[in-house]
């Protein structure tokens, strides 16, 4: 189950990236300034083994609220470099409060889903009008134990280990 989240993850990381390819070490890629694709960005720097640079980082509220987040979950940052964790984050039980970043929310939703912990995940008031069913869904059809703090389809979420 495991294999299929990630590989979910990575999908929906890049759904919307299209102009970013897979690269290898010491490969440069060049994205545009797009607040959701740099959230990404963060996102599998810090799921990825070993560090990333990134350079010219947009300055956005959601890259500010994923780079946070990704400290809390046990990522280490240090100027524009990403010591990612190799895997799933190393801290198992973290309350992330994500604002009012939709580009950070619902690829974190994902990625905590095959963490193995138990995570809460909120945001301002108007965050919790956003909806997040489909994904929620999505992610229980894969065996991902997600449960609603408010009302169903909508954040605040708990992630429990699958």
């Amino acid at each position: 189950m495991r294999s299929m989240l990630l590989r979910f993850v990575v999908v929906l990381c890049f759904a919307s990236a299209a102009t970013a390819h897979a690269a290898s070490s010491g490969v440069t890629v060049r994205l545009p300034g797009s607040k959701c694709i740099w959230a990404r960005v963060l996102l599998l720097a810090g799921l990825a083994a070993g560090r990333t640079t990134i350079d010219g980082l947009l300055d956005a509220d959601d890259t500010r609220v994923m780079r946070e987040a990704l400290v809390q979950l046990g990522v280490k940052f240090s100027g524009n470099r990403v010591s990612g964790v190799g895997g799933p984050f190393p801290v198992r039980e973290a309350d992330l409060f994500l604002g009012n970043a939709g580009t950070a929310f619902r690829p974190l939703t994902a990625a905590l889903a095959l963490s193995g912990g138990e995570y809460r995940l909120s945001g301002v008031a108007r965050m919790h009008e956003r909806p997040i069913g489909d994904l929620v869904d999505a992610l229980r059809a894969m065996g991902a134990r997600i449960e609603y703090l408010g009302a169903k389809g909508y954040p605040p979420l708990a992630i429990h280990p699958g």
